[in-house]
């Protein structure tokens, strides 16, 4: 069976020159609810159009619904669910656990994609959004073909089909585990506000300190401690798609929804044409049509092109990051080599700029010059330049050209200048729908949305979530009923603040901080599941203290398919020492528990759910119970609102007594959550620690054996509101001391607990603002 072609559009021009350069399929955002909202949204009336348009063409048409939704947004999501229904899609990408729940209740005629977002990496992982209802899966972009192989044996019996993200922009992080443009920034990538931090320039820092320090007490730093870390290179998997067919992947998808007709154009017809080359006889035919699908994707002024992580060892591979170079798109013209200022009234109007190029230029072109030492980005079109004095319409490589520029912030760039020119693809803003697609929009005719129509489905969407009376247990029930909260005594100073009456947990990274005290009183101890700690608390008598606090181990959430056998036997070791309680980093780690209990023990297994299940409503909450997994995190990019209003709608859902709840949801209060979860062990990260960003922010890597993870140095914290925590409904509160010096994060937790005096340096992401 042919691999489909799957091509992106942000703009109806885009859409029809992905079809005409010949795409199988193509994806596009759905209004207010995908994963790139930078993008202008299509109406109603052109999604109808074009889904009919390709229809007629025996195409197909998917749509991109892969936002996380909060609570206030799920009765617009349920309506557009409605209408994409009417208008019969092909599929609904998805990432949202609570919408994929209500789609399957009230929409099942809807085929459902999962997004990469979802962070399908392994075969557990497939088989688990199958079991959803997905029909098909877009996996990680970090997997190798040896993996994507493996994997596609296990989809195949889940009657799954796999997507694969086959060309375009790479994130470093997994998609689904970025959490930095939202704590620093606000702006979450999960709902498609990415502000892309990780093409920003970064410096390392020495020794995990500020920076060095000069005699002046100026920090000291040369020009090789700086960098763009973390901005991948693109993905260009065109060589593998011999490879990709043999390992059962069913789609290839070439990202860029933001992009440019002209880059969509020519990537669609590059993969086409390499597609359209496995079928050739002649050999000769076939070579060509290679060497002109690589010209279409140089013409597609992307950024320079890798493998990704298709290839054995590629994951440590310098080919991902070129650290030297910052991330724009485009085509390098030229280097800046001076800046003149143009006067008129005693101030700056203008810019005289001296560039040496490496590639043609002409009058017309878009050109973008990037500061590499501020980070800062200047775009201009070219409206009159000189070569030796002489003006020109036309410049070659290896000529220094003058260009003047009306824009007189250029003028603050100073010596010496590192700056880069690219000639970017402005060809979109002349493109224009075609006269027989512009007619096709403006004859749709839609039906509105009955009124109260959502809050309908969302009244029965409650009614048969019970929990699962067979299967794993609440920590916070007892027969059928909730525990009562703790009593915290008060304790220190006389008038000191009463803690809330609610349970708190403690997450570290070892046994030994339970010799230490702590502001608060532990209600459940949660442990990374490593080596060390399982051959430690395996290998020895146990800590007394254990004895009273129950242990909770922590999986990570990501698992490599070639290490699930070995969290299967670990488990299957912790279970036979009768060991039950598990806290999930990926809600498909269910599916590492063949039964409640494993036949290992006569208790039930208790699988809780970590804030990396990303549940922003209630409705995903519910799909959770109705799953088996009866705690959970909310979502830490959660603001106020957000997360108050989930609540409320969670207990309504059930009109029942206040003490008989099915599921207990808590929230991450204080740690150091990793904003980034990246598989890359890039060479330039080797024996270095502590970076800064160009904002100021310190933050600091840590190299895992399969991962690569960026800490923010700042806490997050939300010890400040716990009293308002605890009365919005929320059951337990996690403090994570995994990440820092165990006293001094103790000392810090209790510092901000007080909140007396100067508090600790810290952030509190979205809390008290709002999540974009």
């Amino acid at each position: 069976m042919d691999m489909e072609l799957l091509a992106p559009a942000g703009t109806v021009p885009a859409f029809e020159a992905a079809l005409a350069e010949g795409a199988d399929a193509v994806y596009v955002g759905a209004p207010a609810f995908n994963a790139r909202a930078l993008a202008k949204d299509f109406s109603l009336a052109e999604i109808a159009a074009m889904v009919q348009f390709a229809h007629d063409q025996g195409k197909k048409f998917y749509l991109a619904m892969n936002s996380l939704i909060k609570e206030d947004e799920l009765h617009l999501a349920l309506e557009t669910l409605h209408q994409f229904a009417q208008l019969q899609v092909d599929a609904l990408i998805v990432q949202d656990l609570g919408l994929v729940r209500l789609a399957r209740r009230f929409f099942p005629q809807l085929a459902l994609h999962a997004s990469t977002l979802m962070t399908a990496h392994n075969s557990r992982g497939v088989e688990y959004l199958g079991s959803l209802g997905c029909k098909r899966v877009v996996l990680a972009r970090e997997l190798e073909l040896a993996e994507i192989d493996q994997i596609s044996k296990a989809a195949a019996k889940a009657a799954v089909e796999l997507e694969l993200f086959v060309h375009g922009a790479m994130c470093f992080s997994y998609s689904g585990l970025c959490h930095f443009s939202s704590l620093h920034g606000g702006k979450s990538s999960l709902r498609g506000q990415c502000v892309q931090p990780c093409r920003r320039r970064y410096q390392w820092l020495a020794s995990g300190r500020a920076g060095r320090t000069g005699r002046a007490g100026k920090k000291q730093r040369s020009a090789q401690d700086g960098g763009y870390f973390f901005s991948m290179n693109d993905l260009g998997g065109i060589d593998q798609l011999p490879a990709l067919a043999a390992a059962g992947v069913t789609s290839l998808k070439i990202e860029g929804r933001l992009k440019s007709v002209a880059y969509v154009r020519n990537t669609v017809r590059a993969y086409r044409l390499a597609l359209d080359a496995r079928k050739e006889d002649s050999g000769q035919r076939r070579q060509n049509m290679l060497r002109e699908a690589h010209e279409c994707l140089d013409a597609a002024m992307g950024r320079r092109r890798s493998s990704g992580f298709f290839l054995p060892g590629a994951a440590g591979s310098p080919a991902l990051i070129s650290p030297g170079q910052s991330g724009n798109t485009g085509v390098v013209v030229g280097a800046l080599q001076r800046v003149d200022s143009v006067w008129q009234q005693g101030r700056p109007v203008a810019a005289q700029l001296l560039a040496q190029l490496t590639s043609p230029v002409h009058v017309g072109d878009r050109l973008r010059l990037h500061d590499e030492r501020s980070d800062a980005r200047y775009s201009f079109t070219l409206r009159l330049f000189r070569v030796a004095g002489k003006t020109r319409r036309t410049a070659q490589a290896g000529e220094q050209v003058e260009m003047r520029v009306a824009d007189g912030a250029l003028c603050s760039l100073r010596p010496p200048f590192t700056g880069t020119l690219y000639r970017v693809d402005v060809g979109s803003r002349r493109e224009q729908v075609s006269p027989g697609l512009a007619s096709l929009i403006a004859r749709q005719r839609l039906e509105p949305v009955p009124a109260g129509f959502a809050a309908v489905l969302l009244d029965k969407s409650g009614a048969s979530a019970q929990p699962d009376q067979a299967g794993p247990t609440s920590p916070f029930q007892q027969d059928g009923r909730r525990k009562q909260r703790p009593q915290h005594k008060q304790s220190g100073q006389k008038g000191r603040q009463r803690l809330p009456q609610v349970h708190w947990w403690l997450q570290a990274a070892s046994l030994g901080v339970l010799r230490l005290r702590f502001p608060f009183m532990v209600s459940r101890f949660l442990l990374e599941l490593t080596p060390e700690n399982l051959a430690q608390v395996l290998g020895g008598p146990q800590p007394r203290i254990l004895r009273s606090i129950p242990l909770t181990w922590v999986i990570p959430p990501v698992i490599l398919e070639e290490r699930l056998n070995w969290y299967c036997q670990a488990i299957a070791r912790l279970q036979a020492a009768s060991f039950t309680s598990f806290q999930l980093g990926h809600p498909s780690q269910a599916h590492l528990f063949s039964s409640a209990d494993n036949g290992h023990s006569g208790k039930a297994v208790e699988l809780f759910g970590d804030f990396t299940f990303n549940l922003l409503n209630h409705s995903a909450i519910m799909a959770m119970v109705e799953q088996g997994i009866n705690t959970v995190q909310f979502s830490l990019e959660t603001d106020r609102q957000a997360l108050q209003t989930a609540l409320a709608a969670f207990r309504e859902s059930h009109r029942q007594e206040e003490d008989t709840h099915p599921c207990a949801v808590g929230l991450l209060v204080y740690g150091r959550p990793a904003l980034f979860t990246s598989r890359l062990q890039a060479p330039h990260f080797k024996g270095r620690h502590a970076l800064l960003s160009p904002h100021g922010e310190r933050y600091f890597l840590k190299q895992e054996q399969d991962s690569v993870c960026v800490y923010p140095h700042q806490p997050f914290s939300l010890l400040a509101h716990v009293h308002e925590l605890a009365a919005s409904g929320l059951d337990y509160l996690v403090v994570d001391i995994s990440r820092g010096n165990p006293k001094q994060e103790i000392a810090t937790v209790a510092a901000l607990l007080h909140g007396k005096g100067a508090l600790p340096p810290h952030f509190s992401g979205n809390y008290s603002g709002a999540l974009a």
